[in-house]
């Protein structure tokens, strides 16, 4: 729990550690700490009493977080928190745990403040939203308790990125699955490529001239895009997220969607004998090309207000359309989707390229990602 809690902190930009070990032996402590225990931005002390600002390399007046308890906290936690104090750096905040004992806090203020009194119950308590954090208080069922509500609030952590089927749906069924998935060690690359070769038996049911395998092959793709989502929570349930991880998510999602809309339009073929099916597949594979340019050059264009616009871009690319298929499949109007899909995507294009020159226009940068708005360089 204290590596991950090290860990956690690190991908917030904090680089700076005081560990109270009181009467604990170093020994059990460097355990604890796992890979942070040889590191030298990490500093035992028996007490923070004896932690000196200035004389220790440390500004008395640095921006610095307090964790008191055994607590479970995911990012998005630690993100408001640090976000809330960067907007009210003049203000001692306190996060209470959701355990019944209320038995952990996160605290943020000036180092010399969070210092002076460790104990004091000072300061604006911000709302703890959903599941966390979580004390563990030495009960028997505290540690299932805890893994449960920290899967339970990976549905926070893409809440912002989600389509709105996705929200209400997707996510409510993914959590569960990722929770048992941590507890068995699968691993999240596992689960992408189990989830790819689901996709593409869903491609190959969609070109069959039957009916009911392209209805199964419907409802498989629906389970798919549910299942896409567990590699990312596992992945951050685990603690082990990667860029190689991420590539490979990303190049298997358009892998798979490149030959789903193939085998959409080669059963379309097969049903109907229109060589138009031909044609379409050309316009359709362009189309997805055109908006492969047109999103990579929305994400390159930031502003102050570039996070917001990163979301919007995502949720607009979302998933949400099997459920669509999956009501035209039960009405045996899949052809009507290849269609619309095959212009729809140009369209979407050309419109998401207007919407990011209207951006530009307004004089926004052209730079991938916004400056990181936080805490600053010497934190607890």
């Amino acid at each position: 729990m204290l590596e991950r809690l090290l860990l956690l902190c690190t991908r917030e930009g904090i680089n700076r550690f005081i560990i109270e070990t009181g009467s604990v032996e170093r020994a059990e402590v460097a355990r604890a700490l796992g890979s942070f225990a040889e590191r030298p931005e990490v500093k035992l002390v028996d007490s923070f009493r004896r932690v000196a600002p200035d004389g220790d390399g440390l500004a008395s007046d640095a921006a610095s977080i307090a964790f008191r308890g055994n607590l479970v906290l995911a990012r998005s936690q630690l993100r408001r928190a640090m976000a809330a104090y960067a907007a009210a750096p003049s203000q001692r905040l306190r996060v209470v745990s959701t355990d019944a004992d209320r038995g952990g806090t996160i605290e943020l203020g000036p180092l010399a403040t969070l210092l002076s009194d460790p104990a004091s119950a000072a300061g604006d308590i911000l709302n703890s939203r959903g599941y966390l954090p979580f004390a563990l208080n030495g009960r028997p069922q505290d540690r299932q308790e805890a893994e449960l509500r920290l899967a339970r609030s990976i549905r926070a952590e893409s809440v912002a990125t989600d389509a709105p089927l996705a929200q209400l749906v997707d996510r409510r069924l993914s959590w569960r699955i990722s929770y048992r998935l941590a507890r068995i060690g699968v691993t999240p690359n596992q689960v992408t490529l189990a989830n790819t070769a689901l996709g593409m038996l869903c491609a190959t049911l969609f070109a069959s001239t039957s009916y009911w395998l392209r209805l199964a092959g419907a409802l498989l793709f629906l389970l798919s895009i549910t299942i896409d989502g567990v590699d990312g929570e596992l992945a951050r349930l685990r603690m082990v997220e990667s860029e190689a991880g991420a590539r490979l998510d990303v190049f298997t999602d358009n892998m798979v969607h490149v030959a789903v809309f193939i085998g959409l339009l080669v059963g379309c073929y097969r049903v109907s004998h229109d060589r138009a099916y031909f044609w379409l597949l050309g316009l359709l594979l362009g189309g997805f090309g055109a908006c492969a340019v047109s999103v990579n050059r929305a994400l390159r264009t930031a502003d102050d207000g570039a996070e917001e616009w990163f979301h919007r871009v995502e949720r607009a690319t979302g998933r949400d359309f099997a459920y669509l298929l999956v009501a035209l499949a039960i009405f045996d109007r899949l052809a009507w989707f290849a269609w619309a899909t095959a212009f729809g995507a140009w369209i979407f294009a050309a419109g998401l390229w207007w919407l990011t020159d209207r951006r530009r226009t307004r004089g926004d940068a052209p730079k991938r990602g916004p400056a990181r708005k936080g805490l600053v360089k010497e934190e607890l």
